[in-house]
């Protein structure tokens, strides 16, 4: 996947940064396990902005429930938006959003340090690692222990590392579950899938967004809905001439398909006329919504990854990134590689998934 030149710039600028810090700082690993019984209160630290990356938390907040029942967890991400996802979840007590440019912004660069200083941790998870925003949030909070997977260019102070061994888990959105380690617990035998544990009045809010959405426009319950979304990031992202054919065969083999776009603040209107459109604001109930159509089809993109967390079905159609790695997980989804195929095969393949 290609980056734009200023995100790359950014990204050396930091490795360069991080790297001098960590010449000043000799980490050591500690091999200790850390007592489940003494934690009460985690902080995870993962200062992102993209929704895909936040929704991968989900397997390690969802077997920390299992396995610290008594825990309470709070979360610092990088997008309150996207944070929304999380902060629902049975065990998770809030979720602190980073603000973007914090430098910019001394008010609220002062509100958030004391927001991440005001509860004494029993315990900070690192996920990013080397992450300089991470870091820099570790280095804040208070916390007995500190712990991460070792990496190169770390100069935050952490009472536990380990280094990075042989992956259990290919996918991105699993590799979380390594953190389990720390505790000494199993990772769990058969990969789970992505789940943000959407609560029954989203499930139903999400329906009967579905159901006025097929009384004004005349739908049957016997037709099939599938939910679409077009955008993506960077060279990802698939053009609308493709989605065009693509829909255009669809509906050719079969017309009564309905196809509703999901609109964005990025794509405000409509493919074309030939299909519905719907929004939500509420990111759970638009992944309430993924859940409630037939089936959810788009690219290697944070809503795909809301839908699968959604308990969706799912096509996703990658192009640049590794499906191995980026997947739609889940057994009752399916990944495929659209580069050598034609919109009419892709479309073949939808009317199969349905």
């Amino acid at each position: 996947m290609k980056y734009p030149l200023h995100l790359i710039i950014r990204k050396k600028l930091s490795h360069i940064l991080n790297a001098t810090l960590a010449l000043f700082r000799r980490q050591k690993h500690f091999q200790e396990h850390i007592d489940p019984k003494e934690i009460k209160n985690i902080i995870i630290i993962r200062p992102n902005y993209r929704i895909g990356n936040l929704i991968f938390l989900t397997p390690l907040i969802n077997e920390l429930e299992q396995k610290i029942p008594h825990a309470k967890i709070d979360i610092i991400v990088g997008m309150r938006l996207a944070g929304k996802i999380l902060e629902p979840m049975p065990n998770v007590r809030s979720v602190i959003d980073i603000p973007r440019k914090l430098l910019l912004h001394p008010v609220e660069m002062f509100d958030y340090i004391k927001k991440t200083r005001k509860t004494n941790y029993d315990l900070a998870l690192n996920i990013s690692g080397g992450s300089t925003s991470a870091q820099i949030v570790t280095s804040l909070v208070k916390a007995r222990y500190k712990a991460t997977f070792d990496a190169h260019n770390l100069w935050a102070k952490f009472t536990h590392t380990q280094v990075r061994g042989l992956k259990t888990y290919n996918h991105m959105g699993l590799e979380v579950l390594e953190f389990l380690r720390f505790f000494d617990f199993p990772l769990p035998k058969e990969a789970p899938s992505l789940d943000i544990k959407l609560r029954e009045e989203e499930i139903t809010q999400a329906q009967k967004d579905l159901q006025a959405l097929r009384k004004e426009n005349g739908i049957t319950q016997e037709q099939k809905i599938i939910a679409i979304f077009r955008n993506a990031r960077f060279d990802k992202k698939i053009a609308n001439e493709w989605w065009g054919e693509w829909l255009t065969a669809l509906l050719q083999k079969n017309p009564n398909i309905v196809v509703v776009d999901i609109l964005s603040p990025d794509i405000p209107e409509k493919l074309n006329d030939n299909v519905l459109a719907y929004g939500n604001k509420d990111l759970r109930i638009l992944g309430a919504f993924f859940r409630a159509c037939n089936l959810y089809v788009s690219a290697d993109t944070g809503p795909m990854h809301l839908a699968v967390a959604s308990g969706a079905k799912v096509l996703a159609l990658f192009n640049k990134t590794n499906m191995e790695v980026y997947g739609a997980l889940g057994a009752n989804n399916k990944t495929i590689d659209i580069e050598k195929l034609t919109p009419q095969q892709v479309a073949n393949i939808t009317l199969e998934r349905l």
